[in-house]
């Protein structure tokens, strides 16, 4: 059954009329506070539009086969709750009808038959939120909801009333079998065990009153240090910090542009025209070259002169001659070759080298300004933000504001922490008092009244007392590994991953969860991401609702709002179709869109769908066939 309505058209009511007619006084319902009385709960639980003699009633109405005699009959159970704006004794009245006829015994009898079909310890398996679901994904440990419905599934809710009902019968014997300054003694033990008992109970109710107001102030504080932080508490707090930071870049870049200043006094203007000074210095060396083989031109000549005379003087051959007269003719050409030209620099050769020792030294200059310019650039961008951040800073007076509101939501988050674990310890110390207690009633018996009385029943139930610690320990074992073997399968079916994860494995005493995969190494759970961390709660109350072997319909308010497009799909094709042989989904249109319902459809999955339409004139919610705009079925039969 698809059932949809948009935020705050009744969903969760309808869940929580659910569990009103089935449970009445005992129902968990969220929004009813647990210091809040029933009565006052019921009161607030009428229209305020309705007259002050308006009476509110829920109905639930299901099919459950019920035994007549030797024959099993499909029967029909209506049960209705109804209480007025003022409840007569702070209770609402039920009525149970069995097949349209009021049936009183049922009306009697009616708590003990609902949990016989669905313990209320079990309930939260089968009717449970997108809330609920993302709770046990945050936790390491299961909420307590949770884990009564653990140990309503193992059987240890049965064990530990066996063990106490046990404990009720040998008290009673002692007392019939004392004499009467025994008997005295005992009932001093016993009044100061169920005062005990009582103080714990007290104390457990204040723990969870305190856990409650702990979860509201960590929220109040996280809220708080949020808003601290938007605001620029943090920058504030910081802006000392920040001040010597910039200042210290401030100085910094100041160094690096005198560096540029001093560059720019030296070399470094002359990079503008670097081609022109190569250019100069290859015509300096051009017309220094040539300068020097002028110079050189007469000595040659001359030299040229007496080499030719001294030739002739040898009487050598005119063969002889005449390659050395070519030789001498060819090098005076390429010397007078050299010296053609314009010269209009007219350069000495000090002044050549030192154009040349600049020409030598302006890459390193200009390399040498490039890498200042770069870290000037990043300290201005660092004092840039640096300074935007103290523009962001608010005023003293801001400040002061925003710091008083942190600390004031953290020293409420820590008086909280403080009282709780105050609770705790006298939880634990209560528990350890109450065991010395029992402790001491056992020594007392067997001191003064079992060793005198050959009584077969006391002399057993110690050793019945063993046998029941030892058979809920086997149990417990026994039952969490078919439980781990269940939670691993419904994991792996539902998270598409199987290399992922190779098993899921349930500690004993706290019930937490610790995930192993293929090479027997363990996962941490942060690795997970919200929505496999969702999917894993979901497959822990699939497996949980699987071995408790009670075929019982499913219901779930807003199941799929925080995940995304591939888990969704993953529940849509494995969980929602085989949870149970009747689901009841409560969902907006934005979980559960047209292409879903058209999936759904396609599976023959759906087999009546209704909408929650709520009016805001009238201040009432209409449920009508069909859901949100899209095609209406019409309910099967």
């Amino acid at each position: 059954m698809l059932i949809g309505g948009l935020n705050g058209g009744g969903k969760t009511t309808l869940m929580d009329a659910i569990r009103l007619a089935s449970y009445g006084q005992r129902a968990q319902i969220d929004r009813r506070k647990k210091s809040q009385s029933y009565g006052d709960f019921l009161s607030q639980s009428v229209s305020t539009r309705a007259e002050d003699n308006a009476t509110a009633s829920v109905e639930l109405t299901f099919q459950h086969v019920l035994r007549f005699g030797t024959i099993d009959k499909l029967a029909e159970i209506r049960v209705q709750r109804s209480w007025s704006r003022n409840p007569k004794g702070g209770k609402d009245q039920l009525q149970v009808f069995l097949d349209g006829w009021q049936d009183e015994i049922l009306t009697k009898t009616w708590d003990e038959r609902v949990e016989d079909w669905l313990p209320l310890g079990l309930s939260n398996l089968f009717l449970f939120d997108g809330e609920q679901i993302k709770e046990l994904a945050e936790q390491d440990t299961p909420p307590a909801s949770v884990i009564e419905a653990i140990r309503a599934v193992l059987g240890l809710e049965l064990s530990d009333r066996l063990a106490a009902d046990l404990e009720i019968l040998v008290n009673r014997k002692r007392r019939e079998l004392a004499e009467n300054r025994d008997r005295q003694v005992l009932d001093s033990i016993e009044q100061r065990l169920n005062q005990q008992r009582a103080d714990l109970e007290t104390e457990q109710e204040r723990l969870e009153t305190l856990t409650e107001k702990l979860q509201t102030a960590e929220v109040n504080f996280q809220a708080a240090q949020a808003k601290f932080d938007a605001e620029g508490g943090n920058l504030a707090e910081a802006a000392p910090q920040l001040q010597q930071q910039l200042q210290r870049l401030r100085n910094e870049a100041d160094h690096h542009r005198q560096n540029l200043r001093h560059l720019a006094a030296d070399l470094l203007p002359l990079a503008l025209i670097q081609p022109l000074l190569k250019g100069t210095y290859q015509q300096g060396q051009t017309e220094l070259h040539r300068q020097q083989a002028q110079a050189a031109q007469d000595l040659i000549a001359d030299h040229d002169r007496r080499l030719l005379s001294l030739i002739e003087q040898l009487k050598l051959k005119s063969t002889q001659i005449k390659p050395i007269q070519a030789f001498l003719e060819q090098e005076n050409q390429a010397l007078a070759a050299a010296i053609t030209g314009e010269s209009w620099l007219h350069i000495d050769a000090k002044t050549l080298q030192q154009l040349a020792q600049v020409l030598q030294e302006l890459p390193n200059q200009v390399k040498l300004t490039q890498t200042q310019l770069a870290t000037l650039k990043t300290l201005d961008l660092e004092i840039s933000a640096i300074s935007a951040q103290l523009e962001a800073t608010p005023s003293p007076e801001d400040y002061e504001h925003l710091r008083s509101q942190l600390e004031t939501a953290q020293l409420h988050r820590e008086d909280g922490l403080f009282s709780q674990e105050l609770s705790r310890r006298r939880c634990t110390e209560l528990s350890q008092s109450i065991e010395a207690t029992k402790a001491e009633l056992q020594r007392y018996s067997e001191q003064h009244i079992e060793q005198h009385n050959t009584d077969h029943f006391l002399k057993v139930a110690p050793k019945v007392q063993k046998t029941l610690t030892a058979f809920r320990e086997k149990l417990t074992l026994r039952k969490l590994d078919e439980l781990e073997s269940s939670v691993t399968q419904f994991f792996r079916l539902l998270l598409h991953k199987e290399t992922l994860l190779h098993r899921v494995v349930i500690r004993a005493t706290d019930f937490s969860l610790t995930l192993y995969d293929t090479q027997g190494q363990p996962v941490s759970k942060h690795r997970l991401s919200a929505g496999e961390k969702q999917l894993l709660a979901i497959a822990f109350l699939w497996g949980l609702a699987s071995i408790s072997k009670r075929q019982l319909p499913i219901a779930i308010d807003t199941p799929l709002s925080r995940l995304d497009s591939s888990h969704r799909q993953n529940l849509l094709e494995e969980y929602f179709p085989n949870a149970s042989h009747q689901m009841i989904l409560l969902s907006t249109d934005t979980e559960i869109g047209k292409a879903e319902v058209n999936q759904l459809r396609e599976k023959s999955a759906i087999a009546r769908e209704y909408l929650l339409e709520f009016n805001s004139t009238t201040q009432q919610t209409q449920i009508k066939l069909g859901y949100f705009d899209f095609e209406v079925r019409s309910p099967k039969s």
